[in-house]
């Protein structure tokens, strides 16, 4: 059995590690192929320090914190990975590591140092393209010195790596050209952001009356759905623009918004259209409520400004959505997009109202009508592209695809 170390970099509210990576690892272990530990730089409290010790030990992963300097944030962040190497080191030793598995690119500059002699390998988790990220939506210039400096950090990381991962084919295109001549196609690996199928899914109808009940909406009312994190990138004013469009031909439409900051989407519609919130169900739900909600939905939005960025993504909704046998409104050229065909999806290129009309008129004449034939080939789609099997498959051709000394 081989020996991997994941490095990741997560604030306090981030939950990936918890509800993304641990289920992978967990079943890539269980075939006894791997055992994985985890070594995450965060800036978080005791006591969500303690409660992720305890949810990676109960996953049968060891786990190792290293605090974070974050005044100044930038070049604390780069100090604190160089400072890093040692923690990488010391954890290589005690855990008899093979593998090093660095999530984006500062935890990189911790491996790429530690690495600088010995023979374990890496894998890169390049995390779709998260420095053009902070270009397109946190006003970073592409001409600072930091930019251009994780960016070469980036480049060396993806020339070391035994095996890259990225969250579509767009994001290899990209690092090959940055990463330079020479850097070979086998190491590129397209690996998802899988969910638990048997946790996200269409459910029976009993369970999706339940919720429409709930919402106090009768059974045959269309019901659109939206989950995750909200801000002007995923174009919540383009949301509300299409639900209008839904309900003037169907005004027993509902819109259903599940996010962390139901606050946001409140005070938009106050300003954007009052009339519409009569028709809105905004809230906060449990991690663990969510399926059970999505199920009951008729159409899912995944709108992203579709910047440089936003290529190399793999949005975790669309899967969500897809598994519980919910038709999706995406944007293209926000990660790959292949897979979304007439009988699953609609796809656009902008949001302007002619668009948006014919997204509702699709849904109100095509989807609703067939609604039962459209959530099997959504979950269809959802399980061949985004279940967790297809995910802990792809890392385990990545991590199978590098030879490592006995």
């Amino acid at each position: 059995m081989k020996n991997v170390l994941f490095i990741t970099w997560d604030g306090p509210q981030v939950s990936y590690l918890e509800s993304l990576f641990l289920p992978i690892f967990s079943s890539l272990m269980s075939k006894g192929e791997f055992g994985f530990h985890i070594l995450q730089f965060s800036w978080a409290s005791d006591e969500i320090v303690s409660r992720r010790r305890k949810t990676c030990e109960a996953s049968g992963c060891s786990y190792t914190a290293v605090s974070v300097l974050r005044k100044p944030v930038a070049i604390g962040g780069l100090i604190s990975a160089g400072m890093g190497l040692w923690h990488v080191r010391r954890v290589i030793k005690e855990r008899n590591i093979d593998i090093l598995l660095p999530r984006s690119t500062l935890p990189a500059l911790s491996c790429l140092l530690a690495l600088r002699s010995g023979d374990k390998k890496l894998v890169f988790d390049a995390d779709g393209l998260p420095l053009d990220e902070r270009v397109d939506f946190a006003g970073q210039s592409p001409l600072s010195v930091i930019y251009r400096a994780l960016r070469d950090i980036e480049a060396q990381a993806v020339r070391r790596a035994d095996a890259v991962l990225t969250r579509s084919r767009k994001a290899i295109t990209v690092l090959q050209a940055r990463a330079g001549a020479g850097t070979s196609d086998d190491k590129f690996h397209v690996v998802s952001n899988g969910r638990d199928s048997a946790l996200f899914s269409p459910g029976d109808l009993d369970g999706r009356t339940t919720i429409k009940k709930r919402l106090s909406i009768h059974d045959d009312a269309p019901l659109v759905v939206y989950a995750g994190s909200l801000g002007p990138q995923y174009l919540p004013e383009a949301m509300l623009s299409l639900f209008g469009f839904i309900r003037k031909s169907r005004p027993d439409s509902h819109f259903l918004v599940l996010t962390g900051s139901p606050e946001f989407m409140r005070d938009l519609v106050s300003t954007y259209d009052s009339t519409l919130a009569s028709g809105m169900t905004i809230k906060r739900v449990d991690a663990n409520e969510v399926p059970g909600w999505l199920a009951a939905a008729d159409l899912g939005l995944a709108f992203r400004e579709p910047t440089f960025s936003m290529q190399g993504v793999a949005p975790i909704k669309l899967g969500e959505y897809l598994l519980c046998g919910v038709p999706v409104v995406a944007t293209r050229g926000v990660g790959d997009s292949h897979f979304i065909d007439e009988n699953s999806g609609f796809l656009v290129d902008g949001c302007d109202s002619e668009t948006l009309e014919a997204v509702a008129d699709w849904f109100i004449h095509k989807v609703l009508p067939a609604r039962e034939g459209y959530r099997a080939h959504c979950r269809s789609v959802g399980v061949d592209h985004f279940s967790l099997e297809s995910s802990v498959e792809a890392y385990r051709k990545a991590l199978l695809s590098i030879q490592v000394q006995p």
